[in-house]
């Protein structure tokens, strides 16, 4: 897993990167589906793939793959509008994984902290990442659904931030025709709720 390649003290900001290729997460972040702009991209490839292999329903591949695209488009308006009184507030995430879906929708970390999600780290590195929390001035601190709440609670202890969960696998959503949607859906609202301390 790519995701391991960070040592435990690989901490990195945020701050002024306009372009997910200056996030470091190994060489390359393998989030893509996490913008919608890709998972239209997806979309028109498969039906292309479908409808060559299949050319007797290439016209129904091909409508199927238009309404799709126009419920993709439809979701990034609502996600951006969603979003819109949240733009500008900082969060951490323990996880370096949203640059596609942060550079679609305006939102952007002010830094990311790597743990284990298995194991507690010690005291001083406990230390060191309350104190990232504090000097950043992070709003949230969102986790992902792997990491243990005790993790989430000691590294937020004696900081002014709040807590949340992305899951940008949909780990805990029921498969089928609308799971992308509802995950994209899940996670702006987690977004939205912490940081405006709602929900």
């Amino acid at each position: 897993d790519d995701h391991e390649k960070h040592d435990k003290d690989d901490d990195h900001d945020h701050e002024n990167h306009d372009d997910h290729d200056e996030h470091d997460h190994g060489e390359v972040d393998p989030h893509v589906w996490l913008d919608p702009e890709n998972a239209k991209a997806m979309v028109h490839e498969i039906e292309e793939a479908l409808a060559k292999a299949d050319p007797a329903n290439a016209a129904t591949y091909e409508s199927n793959a238009e309404a799709v695209m126009a419920k993709l488009d439809s979701l990034v308006a609502e996600i951006d509008s969603e979003l819109q009184p949240v733009k500008g507030r900082g969060y951490i995430v323990f996880h370096d994984a949203y640059q596609y879906f942060e550079n679609r929708f305006g939102v952007s970390a002010i830094g990311s902290i790597t743990v284990s999600p298995e194991v507690l780290p010690g005291a001083e590195r406990i230390s060191d990442l309350q104190e990232k929390v504090r000097s950043l001035d992070a709003t949230c601190v969102f986790s992902e659904p792997q990491f243990e709440p005790k993790l989430v609670a000691t590294v937020t202890e004696n900081t002014n931030a709040r807590t949340g969960v992305l899951d940008p696998l949909g780990a805990a959503i029921d498969k089928g025709p609308n799971l992308y949607f509802t995950l994209i859906r899940n996670m702006a609202s987690s977004l939205k709720n912490c940081l405006l301390g709602s929900g």
